[in-house]
């Protein structure tokens, strides 16, 4: 196996682990971030009594929504990552040799050429993994207010039905 592969498998297997361990947290932090509800009290909440809010009012699952496609981007991000580093930094020892022989330098990896294989790795990993990131944000982002009972109901359910689903949009899961 090569040592490219190795590096990109043991990356998605540290990313998984991590995004099982913080995803409640970042799932809080985006919507932070993404809040632009003018009409909210000044006062922000922190991320723990936020975190009591989305159970409070959305239930657990809500704290873990878009886990699968989160789960699915880590372990592509991480080892796409991973896997380009090493391909380029192998690439970048062999010109670092090829100019040792030639009697430049000292045969090693200099701190440009490293920075510039972290980028180039950053950029494809950006570049192929994009896509699955803006669906882990719009289901991070969707809220699901629990319908209460409320005593003043429409007349007709159609027509009730027809209110809450313009203001209460459906679930998102990934294939949406």
């Amino acid at each position: 196996m090569s040592d490219a592969l190795i590096n990109g498998l043991a990356g998605a297997g540290g990313g998984i682990i991590a995004q099982l361990i913080t995803y409640p947290l970042q799932t809080v932090n985006t919507r932070q971030q993404t809040e632009r509800d003018l009409k909210k009290e000044k006062r922000k909440l922190g991320t723990i009594e936020q975190m009591c809010q989305v159970v409070k009012q959305e239930g657990w699952e809500r704290l873990y929504g878009g886990l699968t496609p989160s789960l699915v981007g880590t372990t592509a991000s991480q080892g796409v990552y991973y896997y380009f580093y090493q391909i380029f930094r192998n690439k970048a020892e062999s010109k670092a040799l090829e100019r040792q022989k030639k009697g430049i330098g000292d045969g090693s990896v200099g701190m440009l050429s490293s920075l510039i294989v972290a980028a180039l790795s950053g950029c494809v990993n950006v570049l192929l993994t994009n896509p699955i990131w803006v669906v882990v944000t719009r289901m991070q982002t969707h809220t699901n207010i629990l319908r209460k009972d409320h005593s003043n109901r429409l007349a007709t359910p159609a027509l009730e039905e027809t209110v809450l689903s313009a203001i209460e949009p459906f679930s998102y899961s990934t294939g949406h």
